[in-house]
């Protein structure tokens, strides 16, 4: 019955040559010459349409196994829009999501799904993704069925509740893969430690929260709408009074357990290289840390001295091929793999959607030059080393994914969207 509510739900795909609905950002000319001087993205991209065995749906993904992530779907939708491509695989993305909900809320974080993810919640971006897709399309009908809303909201409401195990307004990761930063261990654990209260995490809650919001007043419900915005201010507070370390001037993931320990199966992180617990924050300075830039979360005086002290410098985060996702200062920022690691390499390393973040982050709060510098070399990376999954922040050379097709290819627009002062992420317009 459910998959064939969703069958009905979903208009199929119309071929890519055909004709694609207006939208606010598709018909200036300067993009539309962006594109035709990146064919060789448009047949890259090709080979990430896939279609889900059971839905029939069809879908696109950066990656030839056919998983579809949570946040990568987020930022390829972001380069579809820009492509020019019709709005069906965006959408179907989400509704994959939803329709593999269980009742309580919960939605494995991949679909389809494994023994890893499945224990997993998905990351909290679908209901961004459904308001780019209201605003740059014209398309909200789709999400804003009661069927699909009343999912959408428990989807939500299971990050908010069931994942703040202490109920202190923070929400928990249950390990570094779940964050997505895969091999970052040193602060989110291993599988099902549920040790680290992150604040990339609850910065994106903070957004999702936004975005649902709205979703909530495009159906008329200012109610619901007000409720969530209440949810995502006091999700705000709660990150700047509980995750930033004054003396320092760094916002630092909390950690769970009062002892400091992740779980008993697991190897055991000890702060080394004289970097003691601070308090319950983990010692750990991540790029995920900058997160508090994108949703807005930290005050005026905070961003600055974040970006001074250590986003732009060389002993932090800044780089030769910047920004690296783990600081330089960090004893675990290294090109090799430990044997406990697991999944690809988040430490001496370039991540495209993590600059993409930081980029709109530095925006937000007036540093635009700050910002033209991460745009400018997140678009050297892949116009010298290529389409590829990530890049060494030493060297700039290609690393993981031989052509890769996801979200690193978001380093082809960030100019454009600097020469245009373009954003299809901001919530709050």
């Amino acid at each position: 019955m459910k998959r064939a509510l969703f069958t009905l739900l979903v208009i199929m795909l119309p071929l890519l040559a055909s004709a694609q609905a207006e939208y606010p950002i598709k018909d200036r000319a300067d993009l539309d010459e962006l594109r035709k001087s990146l064919p060789e993205v448009e047949t890259l991209m090709r080979n990430g349409i896939m279609q889900e065995e059971v839905s029939g749906l069809y879908y696109f993904t950066g990656y030839s196994y056919r998983t579809l992530y949570d946040w990568d779907q987020y930022f390829e939708a972001i380069v579809q829009i820009y492509m020019g491509w019709p709005s069906g695989y965006i959408k179907n993305g989400v509704l994959l999501f939803l329709q593999n909900q269980k009742d309580d809320g919960f939605i494995a974080r991949s679909v389809p799904g494994n023994e890893w993810h499945d224990a997993e919640h998905v990351k909290p971006f679908l209901s961004q993704i459904a308001l780019m897709v209201a605003r740059e399309y014209g398309e909200k009908d789709w999400i804003l069925d009661k069927n699909m809303f009343i999912r959408l909201r428990k989807y939500l409401d299971y990050w908010l509740i069931q994942m703040d195990s202490d109920g202190n307004g923070l929400s928990e990761w249950m390990s570094a893969p779940h964050t997505g930063m895969d091999n970052q261990h040193e602060r989110a654990g291993w599988w099902l430690d549920r040790c680290c209260e992150g604040v990339d995490l609850n910065c994106y809650l903070v957004r999702e929260c936004q975005a649902f919001a709205s979703l909530a007043e495009m159906s008329g419900n200012k109610k619901l709408a007000a409720e969530y915005r209440s949810k995502a201010s006091k999700r705000a507070e709660t990150i700047r009074e509980k995750l930033y370390n004054e003396a320092d001037g760094f916002y630092y993931d909390r950690r769970l357990h009062p002892e400091g320990r992740f779980s008993a199966t697991a190897p055991v992180i000890s702060p080394t290289n004289n970097q003691p617990w601070i308090g319950d924050l983990i010692p750990v300075r991540s790029i995920s840390s900058f997160a508090v830039l994108w949703a807005q979360v930290a005050t005026k005086e905070q961003a600055e001295r974040m970006v001074k002290d250590y986003l732009f410098n060389p002993k932090e985060f800044w780089t030769p091929a910047p920004l690296a996702v783990l600081s330089r200062s960090c004893p675990w920022y290294t090109s090799t793999s430990y044997p406990t690691d697991m999944g690809c390499s988040w430490r001496a390393n370039t991540w495209v959607p993590t600059n993409y973040m930081v980029y709109h982050g530095l925006r937000y709060y007036g540093m635009k030059e700050y910002a033209s510098l991460v745009a400018h070399y997140t678009h050297k990376l892949v116009d010298e080393a290529g389409d590829r999954e990530y890049y060494s922040s030493e060297t700039g050379e290609g690393r993981g994914l031989d052509p890769f097709w996801g979200w690193s290819l978001l380093g082809h627009f960030m100019n454009f969207e600097d020469s245009i002062d373009e954003d299809i992420t901001v919530i709050n317009r």
